[in-house]
């Protein structure tokens, strides 16, 4: 686990900015904020980013919550690696190592170029069905391979989330990129599985590690343009076409079988098919690829989903993120700041507007007063084909997004995802979601003793004298802070615990009782001797 700040304490630091920055703009920068108030946080592997507005430019702030070894050096091969190598693929950005401080201490920060532009998800989400635009972006990826190669590059975790279009592909998210100087075999991630060989390891940290998620993308894009109902068939948000599971067994996988019956597809699916069975050294580039070159000889036959059905047990679900029951307060509190997958069923909706007149909804998973949700204000309803209505109440979804701090209100202690994208949610079947919460990723099992919940907030639980690693023992005090001590998320913690008893095995809050006192014992025979002595007395003064 990490020494750095947990994404409450971030929230709540990065709203003061001209105590918290050092960086003389972002002193005087505006954090964006939800229907809330509260700060939006989005998650990558290694950080959260915060968007600011300083001096009529908009910046994107990433702030470390995860340790990431060698942080420090790894950026300064970053920026002067991407220097030299030109080109218009990445954004502007300065790594400052004291850039923020929390709670009396200083944490790096990478101050980011904000760059206009879809992400690679939205983009297909809202293009998908024309053929021209989809061609015109295979070819640019194409162009982003060839630059790469010829630099001797690495991305590292090319993804839906990690590739801005606009008139051109920009790419973000350094933490796990290669350049020239860095020693290979040393990775720090091994990117979205979704875009991976299954076989892919820390080992694997080098200029070839693209090859798979570039190969995997110009596959599917071709698909797509072929037939746009590949898209809608297959697309869960995360991926394009294909998934961590078709990667894992190929010859059983229904988009496999789709995409071989597609007669200008078939020989490059057959040879994806081979590479995904084949060590990750025998990836061939996207050049040979294409070429029919350097193919691992791994026959592999890719049956029809009815012969796959009728021959194979059903797989074990490998999804993007750690799987997360709904109905988990207390699983769910232990991934605050992580990018997770929730699957649950609807049980609320309440739609309103905020004081500003802006509508909002929440969808609950829960009805009781600690409470899982999902947040959609306005900017995310705006992105939804359908709002969310009461028609939605008893529908399973599976959501993805990163998992915000405890907020209380009039509603109760809730934990949330907060939603900026149509492709976070997907409706699924209630087969689907139990597959789902059976995977080997997934929390699904129900933790009801608050030991857990206080854990997962970051606090150390009563009455055990130990801490949970990397929340709170790695992060001392300040003995003085110009940053409010304590966080929302410390203020849920101090109700949790004025109404938790220390041996309560129910996530359900009770009222605290007082212990009981003993009887204080009456001194009888002080009082008699008193009463002796003092008559004694009176008796001698008359």
């Amino acid at each position: 686990m990490s020494a750095y700040p947990t994404m409450d304490q971030y929230n709540d630091a990065v709203q003061h900015p001209q105590t918290a920055f050092g960086d003389a703009v972002l002193k005087k920068a505006k954090i964006a904020t939800n229907g809330m108030g509260l700060p939006i946080a989005l998650g990558g592997g290694f950080a959260l980013t915060y968007t600011a507005m300083a001096q009529g430019r908009k910046f994107a702030i990433r702030c470390f919550h995860k340790e990431a070894k060698g942080l420090e050096a790894r950026y300064g091969h970053v920026d002067k690696g991407l220097r030299t190598a030109g080109g218009s693929y990445f954004v502007g950005f300065e790594y400052q190592p004291t850039g923020i401080l929390v709670n009396g201490r200083r944490y790096p920060i990478v101050k980011m170029d904000w760059v206009e532009g879809d992400t690679l998800g939205s983009f297909l989400e809202d293009n998908y069905a024309d053929k021209g635009r989809i061609e015109r972006l295979r070819l640019q990826f194409i162009d982003v391979e060839r630059f790469l190669r010829s630099k001797r590059l690495a991305h590292g975790d090319l993804q839906n989330g990690n590739v801005l279009v606009k008139s051109g592909l920009k790419l973000i998210d350094y933490d796990g990129i290669y350049v020239p100087t860095m020693a290979t075999g040393q990775g720090a991630e091994l990117g979205h599985k979704h875009f991976q060989h299954p076989k892919r390891s820390a080992a694997d940290f080098g200029p070839d590690m693209d090859r798979f998620s570039f190969i995997v993308i110009d596959l599917s894009l071709r698909a797509i343009a072929h037939d746009p109902k590949l898209f809608s068939k297959y697309s869960n948000g995360e991926n394009i076409i294909l998934t961590a599971n078709d990667f894992i067994d190929p010859g059983n996988s229904a988009a496999f079988a789709d995409l071989e019956a597609v007669p200008a597809l078939a020989r490059d699916t057959t040879n994806l098919a081979s590479i995904c069975a084949a060590p990750v050294k025998g990836i061939p580039t996207l050049e040979d690829f294409l070429a029919a070159r350097n193919i691992p000889a791994a026959a592999i036959i890719i049956r029809t989903p009815t012969e796959a059905r009728a021959g194979k047990k059903e797989a074990a679900y490998v999804g993007a993120y750690e799987v997360v029951d709904a109905t988990s307060f207390a699983l769910l509190a232990k991934q605050v700041g992580n990018r997770i997958e929730l699957v649950g069923k609807v049980t609320k909706v309440h739609a309103a507007k905020t004081k500003y007149s802006k509508p909002y909804c929440f969808v609950f998973f829960d009805n009781a007063r600690q409470s899982v949700k999902l947040n959609i204000w306005s900017d995310g309803l705006a992105k939804l084909p359908d709002a969310p209505s009461q028609a939605w109440v008893g529908m399973w979804l599976s959501v993805q997004g990163l998992v915000d701090p405890a907020y209380t209100g009039r509603y109760g202690t809730s934990l949330s995802i907060t939603i900026t994208s149509n492709s976070q949610i997907r409706k699924i079947t209630e087969t689907e979601a139990r597959h789902r919460l059976r995977s080997p990723s997934s929390s699904g099992s129900k933790v009801t003793d608050n030991r857990h919940l206080l854990e997962g907030l970051g606090a150390p639980s009563r009455p055990s004298s130990s801490r949970s690693p990397g929340r709170t023992s790695t992060v001392p005090p300040p003995t003085r802070s110009p940053i409010p001590p304590q966080s929302r998320n410390q203020a849920v913690l101090n109700t949790i615990r004025q109404s938790t008893g220390s041996s309560s095995q129910s996530t359900t809050p009770r009222p605290h009782r007082p212990a009981r006192q003993p009887k204080a014992k009456i001194p009888w025979g002080w009082i008699i001797f008193g009463a002796v002595a003092l008559y004694a007395i009176i008796r001698a003064l008359g």
